[in-house]
């Protein structure tokens, strides 16, 4: 009796190990809706990924991916260790050839500028292509999301969510009230004026800290003049352009520009430069940069209090 006893037990153990096998097996597979619509299945999380844009990089190494990264955009710089990836041309000239040489089961990208010829060789060559495409906060925490899960690494992705959500309620919790603006640079005089409007992150970032954005009647990311920059006259001037150590820094281009020196901004000196993208990027540390500018608005060249 204890010898059949024995042998149930084993049977039962062999069983609970085999459904716990086929378990596994099951939930190791992914099914996406990305951010353009189109449905992605893989058998299991992405062991190998070439994503084109900056932010989608970031994402991957925020969430513990890093190491799953075989090719980059040539535009991808953060972290330090990502330039050790290999690069491939990304945009308008993205290179197909390149994409598929790395050998990878998804690419990440912000837009579909390929053809359908294209489209067919990444396909044929069995690479999934997931669109991410974030353009405003909500946004943000979608792809932060869908690569996640496309990664296998949801739980981390949740983690860095919940940070950014509580990140910003800090900060609106303790909004300015005094209705000052900002003017928000993209893209310097040299290459024409770019600003952010309604629809974008850094739009909702100014608006959570009380601050008014000086072009919020212009939609998404747009041209402007140096004539509309004078006559809306504002209080901050945010600039994400680059500096390399040589001729003048980012600030003291905006302070040389002629008429510029009645602004505001130029005036008090209330000009922040964030060259390392940390405001600019639909990615993790847009919450490290909207408390830059608001350390900045709280503690540099203004009298603003932040409300009770």
């Amino acid at each position: 009796m204890k010898k059949i006893v024995a042998l149930l037990i084993a049977v039962v153990m062999v069983l609970a190990l085999c459904a716990c096998s086929q378990s596994g097996s099951s939930s190791g597979a992914v099914k996406i809706t990305d951010m353009a619509g189109h449905e992605i299945s893989l058998d299991k999380p992405a062991e190998k990924i070439v994503a084109l844009t900056a932010s989608d990089c970031e994402i991957l190494y925020a969430i513990g991916c890093g190491d799953k990264l075989v090719g980059r955009g040539e535009y991808c710089d953060y972290p330090p260790e990502v330039l050790d990836v290999a690069s491939v041309q990304s945009g308008y000239e993205t290179n197909i050839e390149q994409i598929i040489a790395l050998k990878p089961d998804v690419l990440l990208m912000s837009t579909m500028a390929q053809t359908e010829e294209q489209r067919d060789q990444l396909e044929k060559a069995g690479i999934k292509v997931v669109v991410s495409d974030a353009q405003d906060i909500a946004g943000v925490y979608t792809a932060i999301d869908m690569i996640g899960t496309l990664m296998g690494k949801k739980d981390e992705a949740a983690k860095i969510i919940d940070g950014m959500k509580a990140s910003f309620e800090d900060i609106q919790k303790n909004a300015f009230t005094e209705g000052k603006t900002v003017y928000f640079e993209v893209s310097p005089l040299e290459y024409g004026l770019w600003t952010a409007g309604k629809g974008t992150f850094m739009n909702e970032i100014a608006t959570m800290m009380g601050l008014k954005n000086c072009f919020d009647d212009v939609e998404g990311w747009a041209a402007i003049s140096e004539e509309q920059v004078l006559e809306r006259n504002p209080d901050y001037i945010v600039t994400i352009t680059m500096y390399f150590g040589e001729g003048p820094t980012p600030e003291e281009e905006i302070c040389a520009r002629a008429g510029w020196d009645n602004v505001t901004a130029v005036k008090n000196g209330a000009i922040l430069n964030l060259q390392n993208n940390e405001l600019s990027r639909p990615a993790p540390r847009l919450a490290d940069g909207a408390k830059m500018l608001f350390d900045f608005v709280k503690e540099g060249k203004s009298v603003l209090a932040p409300a009770a």
